[in-house]
């Protein structure tokens, strides 16, 4: 059985932690899994990250938490985004919550593919206007040219 468990660090009176993924037979700081995170406990406030894909996928395929992973699952939210998970929705949308990515739905990046097109159509249509006032101000540039010569030459 695999735990997800607090592996110290550190000198005497200096405790840091490393999250990590470690067999239960495992001594504390013995052979592990995976790590996947780090705590240091002595600032103020205690500072902590947890890799938030790798800890939904050891909970989600039966790594249970001690009580001071747990702790801090809870404070980061991931013990609230594997019941979301368990619900239903998707891992890759979950962790881009965590990191402050936007992941669309289906329905919004067809909506917004669709805008796209209508904005591009629409600078097209504006561009080749831009080529008509263009030409035809050439051409009115050329017609007083011409009226100007006439003039001088009578």
């Amino acid at each position: 059985m695999l735990k997800i468990r607090l592996s110290r660090r550190g000198k005497k009176r200096q405790p840091s932690y490393r999250v990590v993924v470690a067999d239960v037979n495992s001594k504390r700081d013995g052979r592990i899994v995976e790590r996947i995170g780090h705590y240091n406990p002595l600032t103020d406030p205690a500072e902590f990250n947890i890799q938030e894909d790798r800890a939904l996928h050891w909970l989600s395929v039966g790594a249970q938490p001690t009580d001071a992973v747990r702790r801090l699952l809870v404070k980061q939210g991931t013990l609230d985004r594997l019941s979301r998970l368990h619900a239903g929705e998707s891992a890759a949308v979950l962790t881009a919550e965590v990191t402050g990515e936007v992941i669309a739905a289906p329905e919004a990046v067809e909506a917004v593919a669709e805008v796209e097109e209508t904005v591009e159509e629409e600078d097209e249509a504006v561009e080749e206007e831009a080529v008509e006032v263009t030409a035809s101000a050439e051409e009115e540039t050329v017609e007083e040219e011409a009226e100007a010569d006439e003039e001088e030459a009578a």
